[in-house]
Parts: C-alpha cells; structure tokens; sequence
C-alpha cells in the first residue's frame, strides 16, 4: 500500500503494513472481504484497511499484505479511522461552519447524500443569518439577491444546492452521484465565501490601510512633491 490520508492525524502519508492480513467470507454476499493493520509514518497510529478482494487465500499464503489488493478486479480499500476534510471557513458564523464542515467530512467517506443534504442546511442557515428569515428557500435565496448580497451567478450557485439537497430531503431515493455531490459542495462553498468570507476580507484590507494611514505623520500627509498640491 502507498500513501492514504491518515483519519487520526490527517496528513497524507505512506502506511506501513502490521501484521497479517485477514480473508474472511462475508456470508450474504459470499464475496471475500480483506483486512489489514497500517501504521501512519507521519503519527505512528494504527489504521485499518478493508474492503471487497477476489483474492483467495491459499495454503501457502503467508498472510503478506501486498498480496491483498493486487488482484485487477479488487476494489480500492476503505479506512478507519477514516480521513476527514480538515475544511476550514474562517470568518463564517461558528454554528454554519460546523454544518460546512459536517458536509465536506461526509463527501470524504462518500456519504453524498448526507453532504448534499447538508450543504442546503448551509445555505438556508447562511439566509437566516443575514435575517432573511421568511419564506421558502427559494424565496429566501431570490431576496438575498435582491439584497444585493449574492451576484447573479451566486444566486444561481444557491439555487443548484437547493436543487440538490430538495432531491434528497423530499425522499427521492435515487443514488447522488459522488461528482455531483462535490460540484454541489463547491458551489456552498462560493455562497459562504459571498456572504461571509468575502465582505470580511474587504474590511480587513480597508481597516489595514486606514490603520496605515493614521500611523503616517501629518507633517508627512500634508508634504507634497514640489510643483504639486499638497492632499
């Protein structure tokens, strides 16, 4: 196995097998099911790898991990812990970054239903922190624009979550798609950098320079280049 991201310490690192690895049938399925104990080079923690394998363990076999997932037909082992988004939304309201980051850790381990349910949890709560409190969230998204707190595009950027989280929320049972789950989390991700994240990077460029500006001395304000008027 090369490098995974580690679910204690979430760096990406190279794992280094322990141990024997396990085959053990999985009695409804009758498909192998592999395990395999990993250390983290970066944090020295304990992993587990599992996941459907064709292989078949023989009498000879020694219980070598490498042999595990080499079979072309095995699929890509999944881990536990398993790694985490390590998303962070500075600057966004305390209680809607924790939904923001609830729904990045749940497209990690391909929850997407789960994400894309969350990440219209986001957007509605992200109205109602702006105190668009009325209405349904379409209505909610169309005054945030009229607001003038969301762009065009933005506003279409809400409306695609909505659309996406309404397919899960309202029981469609039909499986989200895990590229459709990310672009919808991209486009969460540019309604809070609008609403939030933007607007407070301006102002702290605009504190910073007026902060500048006070510190200048007036003798030095009120100089100006000869032949030209002072400011």
């Amino acid at each position: 196995m090369a490098s995974t991201t580690c679910g204690w310490c979430g760096r990406l690192a190279h794992m280094r097998p322990v141990g024997s690895a396990e085959v053990v049938t999985d009695q409804s399925s009758h498909l192998n099911v592999g395990f395999e104990a990993y250390r983290c080079a970066n944090c020295g923690r304990l992993v587990l790898a599992y996941g459907w394998t064709d292989f078949q363990p023989t009498n000879d076999w020694d219980g070598a991990p490498s042999d595990l997932w080499g079979h072309p037909q095995a699929r890509q082992p999944r881990w536990l812990p398993p790694a985490k988004s390590n998303r962070t939304f500075p600057d966004v309201p305390a209680a809607i970054e924790s939904l923001a980051v609830e729904a990045h850790d749940c497209l990690t381990i391909k929850a997407d239903r789960a994400a894309v349910a969350l990440a219209r949890a986001v957007v509605e709560a992200s109205a109602k922190e702006k105190g668009v409190t009325k209405g349904s969230l379409i209505a909610k998204i169309d005054e945030l624009h009229k607001l003038g707190l969301l762009r065009g595009h933005i506003k279409e950027a809400a409306h695609e979550v909505r659309f996406g989280g309404n397919e899960v929320a309202h029981g469609d049972l039909t499986p989200v798609d895990h590229e459709a789950a990310e672009e919808i989390l991209t486009l969460m991700d540019e309604v809070l950098n609008e609403l939030f994240q933007s607007p407070a990077r301006v102002a702290r460029a605009r504190q910073r320079r007026l902060e500048r500006s006070q510190a200048v001395p007036e003798s030095v304000k009120g100089t100006a280049p000869e032949g030209q008027p002072s400011t």
